[in-house]
């Protein structure tokens, strides 16, 4: 998958939130930016931008969108996806690769070792032929063998990397890979071959089409071997490397290197003039961007004021902001993946804990009292005043994801996906959809009460708290724990629970962490990416590692019609047999109908309550100028740093935020 762009549409606003297994592939560039300033001095263009802070950006562990950053600038992949001649859409070009990839199914098609179906004609192996003259930034060659290693790295079954089930749990499915991974085979039987010193060759334990091997070929980010050898230690019962946690313990092979990074401050990238791009005449002109300053702040305040002083280059817009710059010519809107909801912990025992005299965390436990939640969310009012420019949100997933690349047709779209939405929100319609309803919420609240007073877990003077970890004070966050505790105020009035539920702000920068321990009652979670594989996204919610609503059991069973059957699996089983076993080469319905059906039983828990499908607002600096007017897709958006370009360089830019007394009119 092309990189994410990260950048200022998700490091400002999506820093504490994780992402999906996203493939990095990063497209390639020319040699441009290198005019002479009127001094002699070469010309210099420096992106300046905000994160979260990072502590590391191992490609074998990373987690945090932050964290992927310095990725997205400093790895290459085999394929790019590319703006078209007309910038209205996107190819798809080769990057180290030297040629597109070539199914090489029948030369393994029964053969026993990597499992291939003897019957195979096609998507089960692809043969990569890579260009000569690729190299690490010290000059290093790269081939075959720096492939070999670094996934045996992602994989090594002593080291336990977070980022290994790429390889055997999502899309990109090697044959061998969690046999090797779980210490139960040997790397022989891994279905990754070195052909020669420039090809291998990658066979795969489920079928991919020829975009979805493409797609997700961005998996493949590489390790230079001796800096990853050298900061291994032994870490308890496994062994960890240190690579990644410092600029000379990492090593680059995209556009950008690093060369300075300070904890808890700031990180600098230059060019890379090793990578092969910079070398490409055809491509000279793009990659106007010569270097990029990263700083690690997150207080909104703070970068709106230094970009209005014009020492940022981009800066997210909130609610206050949009009052302000809503017009603005330099304002562009960019939707994505991602879909924000309110994430609860419905088990007993974890909320029972935080029970305190009267003080009483257990209404949320109950199905029918987090309905009346739900019905009593006016999301529409909530992207109206606190997630401007968002779009209200009914389902985990949004208008982002295509379920068909060929036709692109978006799941959303899908009969199977639009039917399910009526049914769980009783509409004949999905533009009738609002998921707000009080006096129905009045019903279920009052329902809750009785379910709840009968089991024993409330009484008649308790007073009922739900404490609503956020990861900072933020606008955004302050303005979402009202808006929660107002809508709670509404849907409860006139019943048992009226005037006694107190939503409580708990400030917690590692609340993700805590939500998997059962140690949050609620918060805001975001979850995106992959948004051409729609049904990957089900790790997220599906399995064990990945989901944050504590108290969803991922073993809990349910039906789905299908061919006029009702077949049952849990939600863990059906995310696994629609990726990885007997429905992940089924045709696009029947994998819709599988998918709308795991969705509308996630939602039906109400653990998880859809509130807003996000469009990034943000604000360039007057030196900046898209490669796209306007936003393509998740796999290009706008083009990103390759197309970038700037109408002053930076000292031209500082002696005109210099005349104008740093104080910039957006």
């Amino acid at each position: 998958m092309k990189r994410l762009h990260t950048e200022f549409l998700l490091t400002a606003v999506l820093a504490a939130a994780p992402l999906l297994t996203v493939p990095v592939l990063l497209c390639s560039c020319g040699k441009g930016g290198d005019s002479v300033a009127g001094n002699g001095a070469p010309r210099t263009y420096t992106y300046r931008t905000t994160s979260a802070a990072v502590s590391t950006w191992s490609p074998t562990d990373w987690e945090m969108t932050a964290e992927k950053v310095p990725l997205d600038y400093t790895c290459d992949s085999l394929y790019e996806y590319d703006l078209n001649d007309s910038r209205d859409d996107y190819v798809i070009n080769t990057s180290m690769a030297a040629e597109m990839p070539v199914d090489v199914t029948v030369q393994y098609a029964g053969n026993k070792k990597y499992g291939v179906p003897a019957d195979a004609t096609e998507g089960f192996a692809w043969q990569v032929k890579l260009r000569n003259g690729l190299y690490w930034d010290n000059g290093t060659r790269i081939n075959a063998d720096s492939f070999v290693y670094s996934l045996q790295q992602f994989l090594n079954p002593k080291m336990k990397n977070y980022r290994a089930n790429t390889f055997y749990q999502d899309s990109m499915i090697i044959a061998g890979a969690e046999e090797y991974y779980n210490g139960t085979g040997s790397w022989d039987d891994v279905g990754f071959i070195k052909n020669d010193d420039l090809t291998f060759t990658v066979v795969l334990k489920r079928a991919l089409t020829p975009f979805m091997f493409i797609y997700n070929s961005g998996s493949f980010i590489l390790l230079r071997e001796d800096l990853y050898e050298a900061n291994k230690q032994q870490s308890g019962d496994i062994v960890k490397s240190a690579y990644g946690t410092a600029v000379e313990n990492y090593a680059s092979y995209g556009p950008y290197k690093i060369v300075e990074y300070q904890p808890d401050k700031s990180m600098r990238l230059t060019r890379n003039e090793a990578w092969h791009g910079y070398h490409d005449k055809t491509l000279e002109g793009q990659y106007q961007t010569s270097d990029i300053y990263i700083q690690y702040i997150v207080e909104h305040s703070t970068i709106i004021s230094l970009f209005l002083q014009g020492k940022l280059d981009d800066t997210a817009l909130d609610a206050k902001d949009l009052e302000k710059y809503a017009s603005s010519e330099y304002r562009i809107i960019n939707p994505l993946s991602y879909t924000w909801r309110y994430s609860f912990n419905t088990d007993k025992a974890s909320l029972k804990k935080e029970n305190m005299g009267n003080e009483n965390h257990l209404a949320i436990s109950n199905v029918n009292f987090l309905h009346g939640i739900s019905l009593s969310l006016d999301r529409q009012k909530y992207c109206d005043t606190i997630g401007i420019g968002s779009n209200p949100a009914f389902g985990l997933l949004n208008y982002s994801y295509v379920a068909d690349p060929d036709t692109n047709t978006k799941y959303r779209d899908t009969k199977s996906a639009r039917q399910m939405l009526c049914d769980l929100y009783g509409t004949k319609d999905v533009a009738d959809i609002t998921g707000y309803n009080l006096d129905e919420a009045r019903t279920y609240f009052q329902k809750a009460w009785k379910e709840l007073s009968a089991s024993g877990d409330v009484k008649a003077g308790d007073t009922f708290v739900i404490d609503y970890h956020t990861y900072n004070s933020s606008d955004i966050n302050v303005k979402s724990v009202a808006f929660l505790q107002e809508a709670i105020d509404a849907g409860s009035a006139g019943t048992p629970f009226e005037g006694r539920v107190t939503v409580k702000q708990v400030i917690d920068q590692d609340y993700y962490n805590n939500m998997q321990k059962g140690n949050v009652d609620v918060a805001m979670c975001g979850w995106g990416g992959s948004s051409f594989d729609p049904y990957s996204s089900l790790w997220g919610y599906c399995t064990a590692e990945a989901k944050n609503e504590y108290g969803l059991d991922i073993n809990q069973k349910f039906s789905i019609l299908l061919d006029g059957k009702n077949v049952t699996k849990s939600f863990n089983e059906w995310y696994n047999a629609l990726c990885n076993g007997e429905y992940s080469a089924a045709e696009p319905d029947v994998r819709n109908t599988i998918l709308a059906g795991v969705e509308k039983a996630l939602l039906a828990t109400y653990n998880m309550i859809p509130m807003r499908d996000y469009n990034a607002n943000a604000m360039l600096s007057q030196r900046i100028v898209e490669g796209a007017d306007s936003y393509i897709n998740d796999l290009v958006q706008r083009g990103g740093v390759q197309y970038r370009t700037y109408t002053m360089d930076d000292a031209e830019w500082e002696d005109y935020c210099a005349k104008n007394n740093y104080q910039l009119q957006y």
